[in-house]
């Protein structure tokens, strides 16, 4: 685990310090929790959008923010996100995505 230092003006440092009090932590806990909470908020979206173009895999987000493709899934139907995937692809997934939709209809119809 690494170590990373901040400066904060005297206005912030005293609203950790009290905020930290109210809960009985240590400031610095605090800080933490406070920064990892809201830096996959802030973040999330951004790579999303990244994803979304094509730049980053979507196991590389879920490894970076510590979320499981199920969660990421839900944000990206949340979010309305596009998967990154050229038109061919999409128009062969289509015609693949009917064919097996025909072939369970008929063996459905033939079962009864």
């Amino acid at each position: 685990m690494s170590q990373i230092n901040i400066r904060v003006n005297e206005q912030t440092d005293r609203l950790f310090q009290y905020l930290a009090e109210k809960r009985k932590i240590p400031k610095a806990v605090l800080v933490k929790e406070i920064l990892l909470d809201n830096l996959k908020e802030r973040v999330l979206l951004k790579l999303l959008k990244e994803y979304e173009k094509g730049e980053i895999r979507l196991k590389t987000i879920g490894d970076l923010l510590g979320m499981s493709a199920n969660e990421l899934f839900l944000q990206i139907v949340a979010n309305k996100i596009e998967c990154p995937i050229s038109t061919e692809i999409d128009e062969y997934t289509d015609r693949i995505t009917d064919k097996i939709i025909s072939r369970m209809k008929l063996e459905d119809e033939f079962q009864k």
